[in-house]
């Protein structure tokens, strides 16, 4: 039997690790999240056919105009791609961010449940405070912005008007930034979500399906087994974090705490990529570091 040569298996590894570094499956985005993306090319507000008149999309355009915050109103059919996530609406918001990295993102959009309202999330490209001396980080800075955002808004919305959420914001937006950056960020450009070298890219990589698929299909099994037995201790530390949520945006003393805050974005990150019991045993390392914090 002739001996495979040595090069067939290095264009394997190179096509697998190419498909890998350019596709990044493990943060592909949903259909909703590209068509959104793509809706902000040249406006900051994209309103989904059959949105509903709770946030109106031309007062959400004037109020935002070129400032470095994009809007997605989508309809009300629930968001079932999503429904693994600890938290859906947060997870397209989160879709749609890596579409348009540099700008901050709020999405109008329903919950499993039927629960619609606005999520908010920081593109992971929107740069650190330029006015702070290092004592805050781009996390730190929008959970602040968020918090006092949400305390003027509170006496504001209501089930059938949500747009005050939106220009409380856009107030904090103008204010914080300003003191922190000394100026109000702009919109940044939207990724373009494929192009002809990365298809190119892929069609390399799918040389190497063939030899993989053992491997993968062994992996999924024990990826499986861990899940269902590390699935008790997940819960108990989303429940924590969602206790933990309340108490970092409405402190008992008034004051945010913006050490905490960034500690619980950071805790967030990590809950949201933990799939092993060490990357557990960290979540719930920085849990107890927060919970010291807000004594």
């Amino acid at each position: 039997m002739k001996r495979i040569p040595l090069w067939f298996w290095a264009a394997l590894v190179v096509g697998l690790v190419a498909f890998l570094w350019v596709f990044k499956p493990w943060q592909s985005v949903s259909e909703r999240a590209r068509t959104a993306a793509g809706g902000l090319g040249e406006a900051s507000v994209y309103a989904e056919p059959g949105a509903p008149n709770v946030v109106d999309p031309e007062r959400a355009e004037k109020v935002v105009g070129d400032r470095a915050i994009v809007v997605a109103i989508f309809d009300e059919t629930p968001l079932t791609e999503y429904a693994a996530e600890t938290a859906p609406r947060r997870a397209l918001c989160r879709d749609v961010a890596s579409l348009v990295p540099t700008n901050f993102v709020v999405v109008f959009a329903a919950e499993p449940d039927g629960d619609y309202d606005g999520s908010y999330c920081k593109g992971p490209d929107f740069p650190a405070p330029t006015l702070t001396d290092g004592i805050l980080d781009a996390d730190a800075f929008f959970i602040s912005l968020i918090t006092i955002a949400e305390q003027a808004w509170q006496y504001r919305e209501s089930e059938t008007d949500l747009t005050p959420q939106l220009e409380e914001f856009v107030l904090a937006f103008d204010a914080e930034t300003f003191r922190d950056y000394g100026e109000i960020p702009r919109r940044g450009p939207v990724n373009s979500v494929f192009d002809a070298w990365q298809l190119v890219l892929a069609c390399l990589a799918m040389v190497s399906v063939t030899a993989v698929v053992f491997l993968l299909v062994r992996q999924l099994g024990r990826a499986l087994f861990t899940s269902r037995a590390l699935r008790p201790r997940v819960g108990g530390l989303n429940a924590r974090l969602n206790r933990l949520a309340d108490r970092v945006l409405h402190p008992r003393d008034g004051e945010p705490n913006a050490a905490a805050a960034k500690e619980y974005v950071l805790a967030l990150q990590e809950f949201d990529n933990a799939v092993h019991r060490k990357q557990l045993d960290a979540v719930e390392r920085r849990i107890e570091k927060i919970e010291e914090m807000l004594l």
